[in-house]
């Protein structure tokens, strides 16, 4: 793993954190995670929970949404 696939998989993260996605659930396994994001906010369509799924590969990437759950969680207290 690289750090050019660390990026895209940040960009990808923060993409959908800037559009009003919260972690929603996230499933660890051998290869990497997969993490579930849910809109927040009402989208275009007047729809809220639309969700969106991440396989995030990269250990740094995965150290990088673990640091953005834990102040997601520190938020909502």
């Amino acid at each position: 793993m690289s750090y050019q696939e660390f990026l895209e998989e940040r960009d990808k993260i923060d993409h959908l954190i800037q559009q009003g996605y919260y972690i929603k659930n996230v499933t660890e396994n051998l290869s990497g995670a997969i993490v579930e994001f849910e809109l927040k906010i009402l989208d275009s369509s007047g729809k809220k929970g639309t969700t969106q799924i991440l396989h995030i590969k990269n250990a740094d990437a995965r150290k990088y949404f673990s640091s953005l759950l834990i102040r997601q969680m520190k938020q909502a207290q």
